[in-house]
C-alpha cells in the first residue's frame, strides 16, 4: 500500500539535495570555499580575542589595536609591544596557536616574520659603516661589490649607496618584469650571482625618482658582507647578538615556534605554500629576519640611540611631512601632523599571510606591531593602523 509523502518529508528531503549540492560546490571550488572562509573570519576573530593577554600595567590602547587588528586585519595570532621613553617594556598578545581555545596561546616569545622591517638592520649597519668612514654615501655601488663586469645600462654605474638606502637607484619592482626578489618559484640573482647585475635595466635615471626596491637592499646587504668579509647573515647575527633576542633569519621552512598565518587565495597567484613561495634565504637583508614584538622593540631602541646618520636621518629632499609616506629617509618615513604635533617614524611590511609595523615616536618611544594575517583593504587598512597608533600615541603624552 502506497503511503502519502508528508510536506515536511519532502522539505527536508529537498533540504538534503541543497545541502549536498552546497557542499559538494564548495569542496570542488577551492577559491569559493576561501572566498567563505574569509566572510566567515569576524566570528574566528572574536574566538581568537579571548586569548588576549598584558603585561601587568600596559596602556589600555595597546589591547585595544590588538583586538581591531585581529579582526581588521584578518589575523588570528598578534603581537604589540611598547617601548616607552623610560625605558618600560609593555607587551600584549592574542590568539592560539592551532585550533581556537584547544590549543596554547600566543606569547611573548610566539615568532613572527619581520617582513621588509628587516630592512631596518640593513640600513642600520650600512649607517654604520659610514660614520666608520668605510664607504660613503656617495661611493659607487660597484665600487664596493668585486668582480662585477662592465653593466650594459652605463646608468648602473651612478648608482650610490644613497641611492639605494633611499630607494632612488632607478630600480622598478612594479615594471613589466616585477620584483626581482619575489618571483614565486625563481632564485633571484642577488646575492648569489651578482655578475647578472650587469643584463639589469634602469627605468630611472639613479636619484631622480622614488621607487621601492628590495633589490637594492639585497645589494646593499652585499655591501655589508664584503666590508666584514663574512655572509650578510653571519656578520649581521654577530653585530647584532640576534640570538640574546631569540631573532633569526628565516628558511624556506616553517620555524616551530612561528604563529599561525591565515593566507587564503582567492585568485590564481601560484603562491601555494607560504614557506617556499620565495627564496627566503636571498631575501635575508631586505625581507628575511623573524621574532618577536618585543625583541623587535629591543633592536630598534638601540638603533635610534646611535649617533646621526641613523635610522631616523633623512636627507634634505622637499617633501610633505604632513603626507604618509611622501618623505623617505635612510631607513623609515617621518611623519607630523602639524608643526606643533608629535613627530613619529614609520617602517612597516607584509609577506604572505603576516604583517609587520615599527614606530619610532621623538620622544623616544618605539611601538612594534606584529600580525599573522592580510588585512581585506590591504595598504588602506595599513595606514589607517599608523594613524591610529599616532593618535595613541599623542593621547599617551598628553
Amino acid at each position: 500500500m502506497r503511503r502519502e509523502v508528508k510536506l515536511s518529508e519532502l522539505i527536508i528531503v529537498i533540504f538534503l539535495f541543497f545541502l549536498a549540492g552546497v557542499c559538494t560546490y564548495y569542496y570542488v571550488n577551492t577559491l569559493e570555499r576561501n572566498k567563505l572562509r574569509l566572510q566567515l573570519y569576524p566570528i574566528q576573530a572574536k574566538i581568537e580575542q579571548h586569548a588576549l593577554q598584558c603585561t601587568n600595567n600596559s596602556p589600555n590602547w595597546l589591547a585595544q589595536l590588538l583586538k581591531q587588528t585581529t579582526l581588521l586585519h584578518r589575523a588570528p595570532n598578534t603581537q604589540i609591544a611598547y617601548l616607552s621613553p623610560q625605558g618600560q617594556l609593555f607587551h600584549c598578545e592574542s590568539g592560539y596557536l592551532g585550533l581556537p581555545l584547544l590549543s596554547s596561546k600566543v606569547n611573548a616569545n610566539t615568532r613572527f616574520r619581520y617582513a621588509s622591517v628587516s630592512k631596518l638592520w640593513t640600513s642600520d649597519a650600512v649607517l654604520d659603516l659610514i660614520k666608520q668612514n668605510k664607504i660613503q654615501l656617495d661611493t659607487p655601488i660597484l665600487k664596493l661589490l668585486p668582480n662585477i663586469p662592465k653593466p650594459e645600462d652605463a646608468r648602473i654605474e651612478q648608482i650610490t649607496v644613497g641611492d639605494l638606502l633611499l630607494h632612488r637607484a632607478g630600480f622598478h619592482r612594479t615594471g613589466l618584469m616585477g620584483d626581482e626578489m619575489f618571483r614565486s618559484g625563481q632564485t633571484p640573482f642577488c646575492p648569489s650571482s651578482l655578475q647578472r647585475l650587469v643584463q639589469t635595466q634602469l627605468s630611472f635615471d639613479p636619484n631622480t625618482t622614488y621607487s621601492y626596491s628590495n633589490l637594492g637592499y639585497c645589494l646593499l646587504g652585499e655591501v655589508v658582507a664584503a666590508q666584514t668579509q663574512m655572509s650578510f647573515q653571519s656578520g649581521i647575527q654577530k653585530k647584532y647578538a640576534l640570538a640574546e633576542n631569540g631573532i633569526q633569519f628565516l628558511d624556506n621552512q616553517r620555524k616551530v615556534d612561528e604563529a599561525k598565518y591565515l593566507y587564503v587565495e582567492t585568485s590564481l597567484t601560484g603562491y601555494g605554500n607560504i614557506y617556499t613561495a620565495f627564496d627566503f634565504p636571498a631575501l635575508a637583508s631586505s625581507a628575511g629576519l623573524s621574532g618577536s614584538a618585543s625583541a623587535l622593540a629591543l633592536q630598534v631602541e638601540k638603533m635610534i640611540q646611535k649617533p646621526q646618520p641613523n635610522i631616523l636621518s633623512q636627507p634634505q629632499f622637499a617633501c610633505n611631512i604632513r603626507k604618509l609616506r611622501d618623505c623617505y629617509g635612510y631607513a623609515m618615513f617621518p611623519y607630523q601632523e602639524d608643526s606643533n604635533s608629535l613627530k613619529v617614524y614609520f617602517r612597516d611590511g607584509t609577506l604572505l599571510g603576516a604583517s609587520s609595523l615599527v614606530v619610532v615616536d621623538d620622544k623616544g618611544g618605539v611601538v612594534t606591531l606584529l600580525a599573522s594575517g592580510q588585512a581585506a583593504l590591504g595598504q588602506q587598512q595599513y595606514d589607517q593602523t599608523k594613524m591610529l597608533i599616532y593618535q595613541k600615541l599623542k593621547q599617551q603624552y598628553q
